[in-house]
């Protein structure tokens, strides 16, 4: 399966309340299947975004930096339908709506900020049909097993049911047992991997 069609598999196979990971090695290009494919192709009115030490907008910038005027226009306009929860320092330019909370290792404190931030951010009708989640590798990287049970312990405690989750994840970052550990709770687990200069996403068995 080429890198392109990555919308149209989760179309095709993704079902609401999924959890995807998706692994990328530190050489690609995450900007560009992010901010020149998917997002802005996303169809429904509504985006929601987990931004962790404003990864998302470095990605963002980065991609404008490179883009077409008609790629910029596009990238620009997508902004406007996402919403982002920006979780530790950072910028999070690309987002129309904005919530903002600490970074923090401890799972009660991290579960009680990102749930009020969700509330915050859907206190008013919105269709989100994808979350997507950037940066999550540096924050499992810096809080080691703290950090891991953050997630796990958010993931399985608040209502994630009403849309489909995706996390981008650098597999050269995280050791062989924190991915483990992402795997196991995953619907799905793709892969982009590089093959004969050309980098590929397969799906996992």
């Amino acid at each position: 399966m080429e890198v392109s069609p990555i919308l149209e598999f989760l179309k095709k196979n993704v079902s609401l309340g999924d959890f995807v990971i998706v692994e990328y090695p530190s050489s690609y290009s995450l900007a560009k299947l992010l901010w020149g494919g998917l997002i802005p192709e996303i169809p429904q009115e509504e985006v929601l975004i987990d931004d962790f030490f404003g990864i998302g907008d470095l990605l963002f910038r980065d991609y404008l930096r490179k883009a077409s005027p008609e790629e910029y226009k596009k990238a620009i306009e997508a902004t406007k339908k996402i919403r982002a929860i920006r979780i530790g320092p950072g910028r999070t330019s690309y987002a129309s709506i904005v919530e903002e909370i600490p970074i923090t290792y401890d799972v009660s404190e991290f579960m009680r900020s990102y749930y009020n931030a969700l509330m915050n951010l859907f206190s008013v009708s919105a269709k989100v049909e994808y979350s997507i989640t950037v940066g999550i590798s540096q924050y499992l990287y810096f809080g080691g097993e703290k950090a891991l049970r953050a997630i796990l312990f958010t993931r399985s405690t608040l209502p994630f049911e009403d849309w489909s989750s995706i996390y981008f994840v650098n597999s050269d970052i995280l050791d062989e047992k924190q991915l483990a550990v992402l795997r196991e709770l995953a619907s799905w687990q793709l892969k982009i991997e590089k093959e004969k200069g050309t980098y590929r996403i397969k799906v996992e068995d």
